[in-house]
């Protein structure tokens, strides 16, 4: 068959770090088909072509936008795919072919991440619409895949789709993602607690800070680090802390790494995910990769995906995020009972079957 795979999200934090994955190990188990990869030109960098079935195709095209909904469609019929793996659900409404989408989740229909306000903020919300066509129209008409039971379910319940229909392919963590970086450019103390990614609403990070309010007696050094990207929410976080009167313990470290963030893992004492709603939760893992605990949201799939691995905690209440915090600080054995488990943990996980797994998907969908 003749593939082509919308690579174009690869700088994007969850679907990048899947995509990469996909493109990494698919070679390695299929010498037969013939790959297109559309990428972004300024993304060369995060991926090259290691095998000779696979070619990169250059699409200057930003994912939700409106070139998507108008140029993507030409670009990817001039290949002539027998099928398309769309890895995030923002398929062109205009294209028509043989098509799996992975549906990550389904945060952007309960959740509103507009920025800014007014005028602004309306004409952001407006993109959801494009957003809820195109996904109502693919559950229909491709080959559905989900990271976890818990999207599966949801899109059962909620549309209706045949079971028959979703493939769940459970993404993992590489214990040797990058080869642990200095962090001298950052003002980090002896303890901090780290969270990683963007922080739009759903991602509840100012409980954290909440939590950090309520333990200034007992910890008044520990920091919170999060490797958030400059923009309005985070610019909301700042304020909040501030407003608390723990500015000084939040460090923003804006880009960081792979090599940062390994070492920004293992020097952490812990990682706190409160997020009201997630399709996978790969930071959960990747955390235990290196040997970090897990303070997790008992919300969406994180249980799901963390089990008997992580701790939980109430996402709306605060106090029981600082009781937690601070009991696992002051327990060392804890500590290390969690990190083993979590070694246990990961070993239910892997890229390499992940990618078989696709691959079958993509036999059975080409036979339609």
């Amino acid at each position: 068959m003749r593939i082509v795979i919308d690579a174009r999200m690869l700088y994007w934090t969850g679907v990048g770090r899947y995509t990469k994955a996909l493109l990494d190990h698919l070679p390695e188990i299929d010498q037969k088909n013939e790959y297109f990869v559309l990428t972004r030109p300024k993304d060369r960098k995060l991926w090259e072509p290691q095998a000779a079935n696979f070619t990169r195709v250059e699409a200057a095209i930003n994912p939700y936008t409106g070139s998507e909904q108008t140029r993507l469609p030409g670009v990817i019929r001039k290949l002539k795919p027998d099928l398309v793996h769309f890895t995030a659900a923002n398929v062109p409404i205009a294209y028509t072919g043989n098509r799996v989408v992975t549906v990550h989740d389904l945060t952007l229909l309960d959740f509103d991440t507009s920025r800014g306000g007014g005028l602004q903020r309306s004409v952001r919300k407006l993109k959801r619409v494009p957003y809820r066509l195109v996904l109502r129209r693919d559950l229909g008409a491709a080959t559905l895949i989900t990271p976890t039971q818990y999207v599966k379910k949801q899109l059962v319940a909620r549309y209706k789709v045949d079971p028959g229909k979703v493939q769940v392919t459970l993404l993992a963590a590489d214990a040797h993602l990058a080869t642990p970086a200095a962090l001298d450019r950052f003002s980090l103390g002896r303890q901090f607690i780290l969270f990683v990614g963007n922080v739009y609403p759903y991602k509840n990070a100012g409980i954290i800070l909440d939590a950090l309010k309520l333990l200034k007696a007992d910890h008044p050094e520990l920091q919170l680090v999060v490797t958030s990207q400059p923009d309005f929410f985070r610019d909301q976080l700042e304020a909040k802390a501030r407003q608390l009167g723990i500015g000084e313990r939040l460090i923003l470290t804006g880009f960081v790494s792979d090599g940062e963030l390994v070492s920004l893992y293992r020097d952490a004492v812990m990682y706190v995910y409160p997020s009201l709603s997630e399709g996978f939760g790969l930071q959960g893992l990747e955390s235990m990769a290196q040997g970090l605990p897990v303070l997790a949201a008992d919300a969406s799939c994180l249980a799901e995906i963390c089990g008997d691995a992580a701790e939980y905690f109430d996402p709306h209440d605060p106090p029981n995020l600082a009781e937690g915090i601070h009991t696992l600080l002051g327990s060392p054995e804890r500590q290390e009972e969690m990190r083993q488990r979590g070694y246990a943990r990961l070993k239910k996980f892997s890229w390499c079957t992940m990618a078989e797994e696709t691959l079958e998907i993509y036999r059975q969908a080409g036979e339609r």
